[in-house]
């Protein structure tokens, strides 16, 4: 399946086309398997069996034990999950949370409620780049700290974070403490080895790797502390209440292993794509800078993230829209204004100009015909906005170290 005539999308950070063999792998439960995976009778264990196969699936993948991985609805619920149920389930050694400043809003959140709540939250910065420095993430743990959540990847400007140097340095200043990342935006591109990163939970959503939205998965370390919160079954071994979703669960699963065995191909193809991108775009639109990791190395393949002087961000999407392009903004547009992202703010950008932001993501769908219509059509889009503006003085001083003039 294509995209409609003339549409190109470029937003695969923030949802993914589910892959044709995973919607194919998800209709036998959605048409003739669809029992209660938890009734005894015949119909109902072959759709047991799915699921245990599906948890099997994961846990190879994640280099887990089936028994680790509690399947939500999710990413968000994962994160929630984690952040919530541990705290919930260390009420005896503390209520101490330390997490980042560029956080997605599920564990940022989260975290502001467990605030409210009585728990005491650290937020760590993060460098020019948007990477976390594990020894500021060490230097906020305390001796009643008892989680740190750090993301693997950010969703918004892709840098990666070196988890398994987070979680010695946090080990080293308290062994007890929990080590939780948000995954979700580095699965499609990585082998997620839990042991070799060291964390103790792992966030993943299926959607975000050409799956079904309504399948996550949070993996949970043996012994780690958790309390359920939702109630009312034994489901996930009574972490997790609820009637299992046996096709999405399948479905998350099948696109799991395509992830896999396909790492090879959608890497070289979204690297190429992402390279020429972060190369053209400063060439062809004057006062734009890129945001996130200069090394390829530490920035999620297919990111692309930039702003753009004397523009907000809001608009160059409706006007990509109107020319057949998808993308996305790291602000949001809330009460008729428009907020500068978080991400950038603690990167240390100017306000201003981070309301001018722009993320291209690309996926298995895209090609060089998709990066050609991007080039064609924005930078006139950027001149028209710019001529239209009723003030135009020239970028002010402290924009210098982010934009090429």
């Amino acid at each position: 399946m294509s995209e409609p005539a003339g549409r190109t999308y470029l937003d695969h950070a923030a949802t993914t086309r589910p892959d044709e063999r995973v919607v194919e792998a998800m209709l036998p439960y959605l048409r003739e398997r669809w029992h209660n995976p938890s009734s005894i009778y015949v119909e109902a264990q072959a759709t047991r069996r799915a699921i245990d196969e599906a948890r099997e699936t994961v846990a190879d993948l994640l280099g887990a034990r089936p028994e680790e991985i509690v399947f939500t609805s999710g990413g968000s619920e994962s994160d929630n999950l984690a952040l919530r149920g541990v705290l919930a389930a260390s009420r005896s050694r503390g209520q101490h949370l330390v997490t980042t400043a560029v956080e997605h809003h599920a564990v940022l959140d989260t975290a502001e409620q467990l605030q409210h709540e009585g728990a005491t939250v650290s937020l760590v910065g993060v460098d020019r780049e948007g990477r976390v420095d594990p020894a500021a993430v060490a230097a906020a743990v305390r001796d009643d700290t008892v989680l740190v959540s750090v993301m693997h990847a950010n969703n918004e400007v892709g840098a990666i974070n070196d988890l398994a140097a987070i979680g010695r340095a946090v080990r080293e200043r308290n062994p007890r403490a929990v080590l939780h990342t948000d995954a979700v935006q580095s699965a499609a591109h990585f082998a997620l080895d839990v042991n070799r990163l060291g964390v103790d939970l792992l966030t993943i959503t299926a959607h975000k790797l050409y799956g079904p939205r309504g399948a996550g998965v949070l993996y949970v370390r043996s012994g780690t502390p958790l309390a359920p919160q939702i109630l009312g079954g034994s489901q996930e071994r009574d972490r997790r209440a609820g009637t299992e979703n046996t096709a999405a669960i399948v479905g998350l699963a099948t696109a799991m292993r395509l992830a896999h065995e396909e790492r090879e191909a959608d890497l070289t193809r979204d690297r190429a794509l992402q390279t020429r991108l972060l190369t053209e775009l400063p060439r062809r639109i004057p006062l734009l800078g890129v945001t996130g990791p200069r090394d390829p190395a530490q920035r999620l393949p297919g990111n692309v993230s930039v702003v753009v002087g004397f523009v907000e961000g809001e608009s160059i999407l409706l006007a990509l829209d109107l020319a057949g392009v998808a993308a996305s903004s790291g602000s949001a547009c809330t009460t008729g204004s428009v907020e500068p992202s978080h991400v950038l703010v603690a990167m240390g950008v100017p306000p201003d100009l981070a309301r001018g932001s722009l993320r291209i993501t690309l996926g298995r769908e895209n090609a060089e015909r998709d990066v050609d219509r991007l080039l064609t059509v924005l930078p006139p889009i950027v001149e028209r906005m710019r001529a239209l503006s009723p003030v135009r003085v020239a970028a002010p001083p402290e924009w210098a170290p982010w934009l090429v003039s």
